[in-house]
């Protein structure tokens, strides 16, 4: 991902301190989104937040980018409406708890590749889909393969959201795990980059979430089942 707007860009510091340089809204994802923010800074990941000045059409109000080998957790919420009525959807005592998972989601991208992991599949695993259909068209086998590997990063993110949440609300994890089968139920096709229906429905069971030290690890066994189904 380049980033080739001009960006404000917030290095871990205290949030009161930038306040100023923030919209209401923005700062209304932040505060809820912080508890992760802290726990990327306690495990040491270069992560960096980027506030774009302007949303461009299509943007997500919070996306995760990869620059000079930082993650970049990027704002674009100027211009964007989605920001805002994505908030106001959202039961205010459901609120922090779900934002705090679409933070953990993103922070899973960033752990997968701050390791090295990104776009890879585990050990054992070979990745047998058949792209011959596009046979002879370079750019639709591209394609193809790109909504694949996509989709497997954001079923992994989604586990580690809700592995995160689990550890974090537990009270309201069922509720949450609700709300990513709602969002991730309207897909424009099967297997679309944003298809992880099979993972989040894994997740279902707290169950499927062994004991582990990090949402991270705890994401990887659900995530792994998932890749065979």
């Amino acid at each position: 991902m380049r980033l080739v707007l001009a960006i404000a860009a917030l290095v871990l510091a205290p949030l009161a301190s930038r306040a100023a340089d923030l919209t209401a809204t923005e700062m209304r994802w932040l505060q809820a989104g912080w508890p992760v923010v802290d726990y990327a800074k306690a495990k040491k990941l270069p992560l960096d937040i980027v506030v774009q000045p302007q949303a461009k059409a299509g943007d997500a109000p919070l996306a995760m980018g990869f620059v000079d080998d930082r993650c970049k957790l990027v704002l674009s919420m100027r211009g964007n409406p989605e920001a805002q009525t994505t908030l106001d959807a959202l039961e205010p005592a459901l609120l922090p708890a779900i934002v705090e998972a679409m933070f953990a989601h993103e922070l899973g991208h960033c752990w997968r590749y701050v390791h090295g992991a990104w776009h890879t599949l585990p050990a054992g695993f070979v990745d047998v889909a058949d792209d011959a259909g596009a046979s002879g068209r370079e750019e639709l086998a591209k394609m193809l393969r790109d909504m694949r590997e996509t989709r497997r990063e954001e079923g992994y993110a989604d586990l580690v959201g809700l592995a995160w949440t689990l550890s974090r609300h537990p009270g309201q994890y069922e509720q949450v795990q609700a709300w990513f089968e709602k969002v991730r139920a309207d897909q424009p096709v099967a297997g679309a980059h944003h298809d992880t229906r099979v993972w989040v429905r894994l997740a279902r069971e707290r169950s499927v979430f062994a004991a582990g030290d990090t949402p991270f690890e705890q994401a990887r066994g659900p995530w792994k089942k998932g890749l065979l189904e």
